[in-house]
């Protein structure tokens, strides 16, 4: 029998995510690299966010997770400060520590 894998996010208070994260899932599967999702009705480009040069941009992954009220859900994950979102629409990008979102809202 396989041992369970566990995803550790831990990202400390920082001008893209100022509350940070510490928190960890149980892995369902490999991640995978993803570049946009929908997020509060809207789609946005993602990606991870690095503390180099003062926030920069690196690659994003999203990995299925075990969510106790969903099932299964796929975490989003990015650089040590988090992911930094785009929307499509215009708005201006804003950041978050990771999301969990269903399978449909990540393309």
């Amino acid at each position: 029998m396989n041992e369970p894998r566990f995803i550790d996010v831990f990202v400390e208070p920082n001008p893209n995510a100022p509350e940070g994260s510490g928190l960890r899932w149980k892995s369902e599967g490999e991640p995978r690299p993803v570049a946009r999702v929908r997020h509060e009705g809207r789609w946005c480009r993602v990606e991870g966010w690095s503390s180099a040069d003062g926030g920069s941009p690196c690659g994003a992954q999203a990995i299925p997770v075990e969510d106790s009220s969903a099932g299964t859900a796929l975490l989003i994950v990015g650089g040590d400060w988090g992911v930094r979102l785009t929307p499509l629409d215009g708005a201006p990008p804003f950041g978050e520590a990771y999301l969990l979102l269903s399978a449909e809202a990540v393309a």
